[in-house]
């Protein structure tokens, strides 16, 4: 049986936690792993995997810097953020 992992809320993309906490992540198999992936950037994530661009890191910035999304073949793709639009 496969397990369901859930789907982050609408009104949780705009949440952050502060840098180093997990608090506003959701589980996500990648590669035979599940690691925790920033409710913000976890749409993103998704897709560039399903797509078979498999991706080893990832941080949304939390607020304080650009998000980060580290790719296998060793290219990152950086997240601008508007950190004067966002909420916590």
């Amino acid at each position: 049986m496969q397990s369901k992992i859930p789907a982050p809320k609408r009104q949780d993309f705009n949440k952050c936690c502060k840098m180093g906490t997990h608090k506003h992540q959701i589980p996500m198999p990648i590669k035979g792993r599940v690691r925790g992936i920033d409710y913000c950037i976890a749409d993103i994530v998704a897709a560039l995997n399903a797509a078979n661009i498999i991706t080893v890191a990832s941080c949304c910035g939390h607020k304080k810097i650009d998000g980060i999304i580290s790719l296998e073949d060793g290219r990152e793709l950086i997240i601008k953020n508007n950190r004067n639009k966002i909420d916590a």
